[in-house]
Parts: C-alpha cells; sequence; structure tokens
C-alpha cells in the first residue's frame, strides 16, 4: 500500500493519530484532488509501520472500476466483512463513498462493529448532509482539508532547488496554488499541469455539481462559474451577480444564482466568507466574499494574467491559511471601513488581518492601518504584505512578511 507522497502532512495526519481508535467515524473531505486518498493512504502505511498487519486494513477506492464492480451496498458489506480479522481492530478506509449508493447505510453498519474504525472520504459537502447526518448524528468527526499550505510547497521547493528564496517560491505559489499533483505535472510540461487542472476542474462541475443537481442549463451556470472567479475577493450577492449578468445579456435570476453558489461551495471549489461587523459584534446578511480553494483553478479557466491582479490573490492565499488555523473566518466591517479577515480561533480569541502587496509609499500604508486603527478593543491586529522590511509596529499593529507569517507553526 505504499504510496509515492511529496510531503508529509502532518497537521492532518496528526488529527488522525488522535482519533486513531476511538469510537466515531473520521470523514474526511474536501476538494478532488486535494490529497485525501493520499492522506489515508499515508495513515494506512504508518499503520503497518507501528505493529498492524496487512490483514487488519482494507482499502477501498469507489472511483476505481474495480472496486466498484463488487457490487450493491450489501455485496461491498458482506466482502468486508468475510475479510474481518476477529478479535483485533479492523481499519476500513472507503475513499470517495459517495459513488456508491445508499453508502450511509454500509457506512454505519460497519461503524457499530466494536472491531471497526472507520474512515472515509468524500468531495461533496453532500456526503454529510441529508440521511447520513440524522442517521450517524454525534457519532462522526469532519476534518475539512485544503491543497498543500505554503510551508508544504516550499519543502518540496527547497528539496528540488536549495538555493531558491522563500520570496521567489511565494510569487510561483501565490499564482499557482498547492494541488500536489499540478505540480508533478509541472515537471513534465506547463501545458500537461494546466491540461491536468482543466481536467479536475471539469470533473467537479460535472460530477460533483451537475449530476447531483441535475443542472441542465450549463451555459447561465458556467456564467455564474467565469463571474465568481474573476470577482475572487470582491463583494458579491446572489442579487447583484444577477443583475450585472443581465446587463451582459444573461438571464439568471437570483434564487438560481444562489444555488448554483451553494453548489460550487459544496464541491468545496469556492468558500464563502460573510461579513462581520466588528463594533456590533454580529454577523451582516449582505454582501458576502468568495475565495477559490486553489488558484490553478481560475488559471485554466479565465487564460488571464493573474499577476494583474496580484493583491486579490495574495488576500485569496491569506484567507485559506486562516481557514487552516481558525476555526471561523469572516471579512471585518468598521463604520465605513473594511478589515479584510477577522479570525476567531478555537479558544474564543479573536485576531484581525489586513493584507496588502505592498505598503512601500506613505499613503498606502496609512490607508492600510486605519481600517485596524479603527478597532478599539485590545485583540491582535496584523498587517501582512511582501514587504521585507523587519516586523515594524504602528500603534500595537504589527507589520509582518506574509512569507514569515505562511512559514510560522500555527
Amino acid at each position: 500500500m505504499k504510496t509515492e507522497q511529496l510531503v508529509e502532512r502532518k497537521q492532518y495526519m496528526q488529527i488522525l493519530r488522535d482519533l486513531k481508535d476511538q469510537n466515531i467515524i473520521k470523514v474526511i473531505t474536501g476538494v478532488r484532488r486535494c490529497g485525501k486518498s493520499t492522506l489515508l493512504q499515508m495513515f494506512a502505511d504508518e499503520l503497518l509501520q507501528t505493529g498492524a498487519a496487512q490483514e487488519q486494513i482494507q482499502f477501498y477506492n469507489f472511483e476505481d472500476l474495480d472496486t466498484q464492480a463488487l457490487g450493491d451496498i450489501f455485496q461491498i458489506h458482506t466482502h468486508i466483512k468475510n475479510k474481518l480479522v476477529a478479535d483485533r481492530m479492523n481499519y476500513i478506509f472507503l475513499d470517495e463513498v459517495q459513488n456508491v449508493k445508499e453508502f450511509q447505510r454500509l457506512v454505519d453498519s460497519l461503524f457499530i462493529k466494536k472491531n471497526c474504525d472507520v474512515y472515509i472520504t468524500g468531495s461533496n459537502a453532500y456526503l454529510l448532509s441529508g440521511e447520513l447526518a440524522t442517521l450517524l448524528t454525534g457519532r462522526y468527526i469532519e476534518t475539512s482539508i485544503l491543497p498543500l499550505q505554503f510551508a508544504e510547497y516550499y519543502s518540496i521547493m527547497l528539496s528540488k532547488s536549495p538555493n531558491l528564496s522563500k520570496m521567489e517560491s511565494l510569487g510561483n505559489y501565490i499564482f499557482e496554488g498547492g494541488v500536489p499533483e499540478y505540480h508533478k505535472q509541472k515537471i513534465i510540461s506547463e501545458e500537461q499541469a494546466n491540461g491536468f487542472a482543466r481536467s479536475v476542474l471539469n470533473a467537479i462541475i460535472e460530477k460533483d455539481i451537475f449530476v447531483r443537481l441535475n443542472i441542465r442549463d450549463k451555459h447561465d451556470f458556467s456564467k455564474i462559474i467565469d463571474f465568481v472567479f474573476d470577482s475572487v475577493g470582491s463583494f458579491v450577492s446572489p442579487r447583484s451577480i444577477s443583475d450585472t449578468l443581465r446587463t451582459n445579456g444573461t438571464v439568471v435570476d437570483h434564487k438560481t444564482v444562489a444555488r448554483y453558489l451553494d453548489a460550487l461551495c459544496d464541491a468545496f471549489l469556492l468558500y464563502k466568507a460573510p461579513r462581520y461587523e466588528i463594533k456590533g459584534k454580529g454577523l451582516l446578511q449582505t454582501l458576502n466574499k468568495y475565495y477559490l480553494v486553489d488558484p490553478c483553478f481560475r488559471k485554466v479557466r479565465l487564460k488571464r494574467d493573474m499577476r494583474k491582479d496580484r493583491s486579490r490573490w495574495l488576500e485569496n492565499i491569506v484567507y485559506l491559511e486562516l481557514l487552516r488555523r481558525y476555526r471561523e473566518v469572516y471579512v471585518g466591517k468598521i463604520g465605513d471601513r473594511e478589515v479584510d479577515f477577522v479570525a476567531t480561533d478555537h479558544d474564543g480569541y479573536t485576531s484581525y488581518y489586513q493584507v496588502a502587496w505592498t505598503t512601500i509609499a506613505d499613503e498606502t500604508l496609512e490607508r492600510e492601518l486605519a481600517s485596524l486603527n479603527a478597532i478599539k478593543d485590545s485583540n491582535p491586529k496584523y498587517l501582512l504584505t511582501m514587504d521585507i522590511d523587519i516586523a515594524p509596529v504602528y500603534n500595537g499593529i504589527r507589520k509582518l512578511n506574509v512569507a514569515d507569517w505562511l512559514l510560522q507553526k500555527a
């Protein structure tokens, strides 16, 4: 079961170690090709290295036709049950299990066996909706994983080019992201890497969205994808998207737009960051920002020079890193000013983040600091930029080089 892996996903591997043998279903979710299968394979390898016998481990990938040929849930259940090792813990890995009709019943039946430790993955939030959520309430824990973070990506790049600077590496990462297979394919050629990213994006749209929602008007959906991909880091709403598309000749009502946006988020292609009123300490109902799970998908979808929007893509990278480190991440509003991110950790403590490509110009620095200075509480405030000045502090606001911040341990 050994598998080639670019880098150990330490954060996620530790989560699986902590949950091992606990009486709870481990659910791993995330966008296609972000590393879910490889993570499970690595964990299975570690089980073997730490004393588990090969017979105790069963691994099924339900995107594999050989696995699908096992039959329906009853036949799959019988197959798994017949291979269980009596009086020892069995580790059951069900990869992309949403491809199995009525998989919920299969998972539940395996879970109730005292000698089964069950791990499942899925590429759509639908996995945890409906019957599964009802059937297994309180009996599963979800870990949502993202593509490689910058620290992981930089480790890979350093192993290949020891003299590569962190800033040069970050420059590439901002525009190409952290989908592991994309970078493996890029070793062959950029054209092949882009072809891979297009194929993954098409699979997400066709399998995880069109089929599940039975969407027939693919033209309108395509227009919405293009719009939101081009609006990363901008405030939008279903109505504003509908109105903008209408002026360009595409008529889609705002309720349909909202349904499509939810589908893109359910497929983990987009993440919605709600607006938060900092002074009033409450969520606002209008206008959100959407961030893309990985910039390589925008690169191949819109085929535009992403460096023209470099500040927004830096913001996108910071948002994804905050998702990894914090429990909740919002975009902030304080009076008539915006704060890029309001992040709350697992202990309930809040931090504020402003992101800019550079604040070398005095007027830019003053503008970026103004939003943070408007916040009167004593919570930590940070300004993240590509500048390399040595961590100055302005009225309690710490300015940090974004590469250094990304490389810090959470």
